[in-house]
């Protein structure tokens, strides 16, 4: 059985063998996957969504210009709206989608599914930064760099052993 991988940075695709296919992506160090990569440009396109229940804004307008909340008590509201949207509608917005949204492009999909996977609470006021789509919680990066003292250069001088009497 065969299987196609994708090179990440060029899109290049290649077919080998299911187990050479396994041992090329699991070794690449992430430069080769199973899935297609996006289409040049997904993340400067504004995500569109299609509204499937009747959402309305929330009472204070202060809420448009915070974090997104991590629990609500009321489903149809959503935090980033400005006026009520009707179920049906199709919306473009760089704010935070409300969870019933139905996405209609890929940088849609990546949000909603960005949005739904991640804390809450570590996620910036906006996904959009500098015109493209932005998708980090703070968490996502690098472990650390660990400093550890240096190693003696010079080992040490053996000292006679003092025998108790």
């Amino acid at each position: 059985m065969d299987a196609t991988i994708y090179d990440t940075k060029s899109g290049e695709s290649r077919i080998l063998p299911q187990v050479q296919a396994e041992q090329a992506v699991r070794n690449s160090l992430g430069a080769w996957s199973f899935t297609k990569p996006l289409p040049p440009g997904w993340d400067k396109e504004i995500p569109r969504y299609r509204i499937s229940v009747n959402l309305h804004p929330s009472p204070l307008a202060r809420h448009r210009h915070e974090p997104p909340f991590v629990s609500s008590t009321e489903s149809a509201q959503w935090q980033f709206a400005e006026r009520p949207i009707a179920a049906g509608e199709t919306i473009e917005t760089t704010a935070w989608p409300h969870l019933s949204m139905q996405p209609l492009n890929e940088s849609a999909k990546q949000t909603l599914n960005y949005f739904r996977d991640h804390m809450k609470s570590r996620l910036p006021q906006t996904p959009w930064r500098n015109g493209r789509l932005y998708l980090d919680d703070g968490l996502t990066g690098t472990a650390p760099t660990v400093f550890r003292p240096a190693l003696p250069t010079a080992a040490p001088m053996p000292q006679p052993v003092r025998v108790a009497r």
